[in-house]
């Protein structure tokens, strides 16, 4: 009897630790690590939601930028960091889905050893050019890549990222020639676009520059044309399919984070991405705010990877 109360008074008294441990989470700083550079629009996500969250849970919340490998260098540090709620990480198609798709031989499976916590947003991309380039139409462009086969350099944010897909995409469904060239982020893409090293991109985060008239928007992802951008029409109205969506965001953490604090993430996530000021952000930088628990997230992951299985399976993508 005595050592079964022993046992019994243990548990017990590691249940009240456990409990009290869980309740004052967080009692230092979080990192949220992005996988890509500053100044794209993952990274001004990350930095945008990082500030109210900290807010809410009363410690900072620090960005941690570690570009490379296609998202996989950052995902796999997070995927083996402390499952203590302390280090996070912003993942989105590429990062999430589609890498488990294209990468044979991940150290690790973003799938399995990333626990998601819930959708925060999703960005609407133009298809740039760079004014220099004597093309001022979707048309216009097809046209001169036939003339010039081999020619145009397409930019992305990394091997098997969307802004890789779509283009892809664009070279299989219109029979053209490019070259893929893979950058760490968005921001040294538009650079090399700005300088005329790339002819084109994807790219979610170049409206300034689109509107300063430095880059040239032939067509808009997504259902309907921008609110700040009237005049640039949609690939569907332009009659081009399989780009109706394009780039989502979610946070995550590593697998066997207690659900209490995974709980108390999503409840806080989903408070500010709520929050007016930062709907309002989104839409000046063609996006927009998203919520969903973690089951909500994990079940739209399985669809997302339904929509892009066929197309990488068409296009062949390769990591390169």
């Amino acid at each position: 009897m005595f050592k079964r109360f022993i046992r019994l008074s243990l548990k017990a008294s590691f249940f009240v630790i456990t409990l009290n441990v869980f309740a004052d989470y967080p009692d230092r700083q979080i990192t949220l690590v992005v996988p890509y550079t500053p100044g794209g629009f993952t990274d001004n996500l990350a930095r945008a939601v990082a500030k109210p969250l900290g807010e809410r849970l009363n410690q900072q919340v620090v960005i941690l930028n570690l570009p490379g490998g296609g998202g996989n260098i950052a995902a796999a540090k997070v995927a083996k960091s402390a499952p203590d709620g302390y280090t996070i990480y912003i993942g989105n198609n590429a990062t999430i889905t589609l890498n488990t798709m294209i990468y044979k031989s991940l150290p690790f499976d973003p799938l399995k050893d990333l626990a998601p916590v819930g959708l925060i947003g999703e960005s609407h991309a133009a298809l740039v050019v760079p004014t220099s380039l004597p093309v001022k139409s979707f048309s216009e462009l097809l046209a001169y890549a036939r003339a010039k086969p081999g020619e145009l350099n397409f930019g992305s944010t990394g091997a098997g990222g969307v802004s890789h897909l779509s283009g892809e995409m664009l070279k299989s469904n219109y029979k053209i020639k490019m070259t893929h060239v893979p950058y760490k982020g968005t921001a040294p893409a538009t650079t090399d676009l700005l300088g005329g090293q790339l002819q084109l991109m994807f790219n979610d985060a170049a409206y300034a520059q689109i509107k300063a008239e430095k880059l040239r928007a032939l067509a808009v992802t997504g259902t309907k044309r921008l609110s700040n951008f009237p005049d640039i029409p949609t690939f569907k109205e332009l009659g081009v399919a399989g780009f109706e969506t394009y780039a989502w965001f979610g946070i995550f953490v590593p697998s066997g984070t207690p659900p209490a604090i995974i709980s108390k993430l999503s409840k806080e996530l989903m408070l500010v991405t709520q929050e007016p000021s930062l709907k309002a952000w989104a839409l000046s930088q063609n996006g927009q705010m998203l919520s969903s628990n973690p089951q909500e997230l994990a079940d739209f992951l399985k669809s997302d990877i339904a929509k892009w299985a066929p197309v990488i399976k068409e296009t062949g993508i390769v990591p390169e």
